[in-house]
């Protein structure tokens, strides 16, 4: 997992995820209706979000295995839980072979990342992340979510 900004992202990165960060820098999202926009094929697309954050209390921590996600926050203010993953948990809800997504029971200590406008998480297969989360209260953000394949990094 990593947490910054994207206007202060200098790190050295694999090419696959670099190449996304700089797509989410060039790209006006402001006009952009929620959806899925191809940038290469099924290999990296982006998913524009405008949903209404939730109590931090409720929702279920979910993980993918064939795709990287970047949560990047354009509005609002957004809580995402995150815990190290742990192959030995039991999926409640498992679509990973329709959807790349499965969900676990909440988990104790869960580490808080507090999103702004600008900010980014990336989160590699197999991490618990529990998105869209009220950093106070409820309120709608626009997000962006890019999902690069795992296979772009491997290679």
């Amino acid at each position: 997992m990593f947490l910054g900004h994207l206007q202060h992202s200098t790190f050295a990165m694999p090419a696959a995820i670099a190449s996304a960060l700089d797509y989410l820098r060039h790209t006006d999202f402001s006009q952009m209706e929620p959806g899925r926009y191809p940038v290469d094929g099924d290999n990296v697309f982006a998913l524009v979000q405008d949903p209404m954050t939730q109590a931090w209390e409720t929702g279920l921590p979910e993980f993918h295995a064939r795709y990287i996600d970047i949560q990047y926050l354009l509005e609002g203010e957004e809580t995402i839980g995150y815990s190290l993953a742990n192959p030995e948990l039991e999926k409640i809800t498992d679509q990973l072979a329709e959807r790349d997504i499965a969900f676990v029971a909440q988990q104790e200590n869960e580490t808080r990342l507090m999103l702004t406008p600008g900010m980014f998480a990336i989160f590699f297969p197999g991490e618990l992340h529990r998105p869209c989360r009220a950093s106070n209260a409820p309120m709608m953000i626009k997000k962006v979510v890019v999902k690069i394949s795992v296979d772009l990094i491997s290679k």
